[in-house]
């Protein structure tokens, strides 16, 4: 296995130490985060910033962009990624879950920060017909197959082989605002 070819993908929800320790219900989480992608990049270590597209982190998102731009310079790429509906998230949708339609300036606007400080950036876990066409570029395919799926919707779609579709888990709650292209 070569090890230098092995990037770390670290959750980072807020510029905002409160913000993300409570995200994370974990004190001092923030802090100690921040401590360890320091250790890692003083390892030389590959770091990947995910950040997920939620109800909470939404407000701050650009704030988060240019924290992640001033104070983490070491980090090769930083992913922004929709929301999967595992493990808590079902029990507490009303606090986590929005729709993407209504995220997309934000998400716009930290995507094109970063891109204009010439750090990687890559939207995951999301459908091309909720993404204004300049954020298309960042879009990958990055659900697994074996739990990736397509709505009625999706299935007269012109851009379908390129869009990421959905997770399987999410079929019954997802962007009201779907639609073919």
């Amino acid at each position: 296995m070569q090890l230098d070819r092995l990037m770390l993908g670290i959750p980072l929800y807020s510029d905002y130490y409160k913000e993300h320790d409570y995200i994370v219900q974990a004190k001092d989480a923030f802090h100690q985060t921040i401590q360890g992608l320091y250790h890692l990049a003083a390892n030389k270590q590959r770091i990947e910033i995910r950040i997920v597209l939620q109800k909470q982190s939404i407000p701050r998102l650009v704030k988060l962009a240019k924290f992640i731009y001033k104070n983490l310079p070491f980090v090769e790429h930083v992913a922004f990624m929709g929301l999967e509906h595992q493990g808590y998230t079902p029990h507490n949708m009303d606090q986590l879950w929005i729709d993407p339609v209504y995220y997309m300036e934000e998400l716009g606007e930290a995507v094109e920060f970063l891109s204009h400080k010439q750090l990687n950036v890559s939207i995951y876990n999301s459908q091309l017909c909720l993404l204004p066409r300049e954020l298309w570029p960042y879009s990958r395919r990055s659900i697994s197959d074996w739990k990736n799926i397509y709505v009625d919707e999706c299935k007269e779609c012109a851009v379908f082989d390129k869009c990421g579709g959905l997770f399987a888990s999410g079929e019954n709650v997802h962007s009201g605002f779907l639609k073919a292209i």
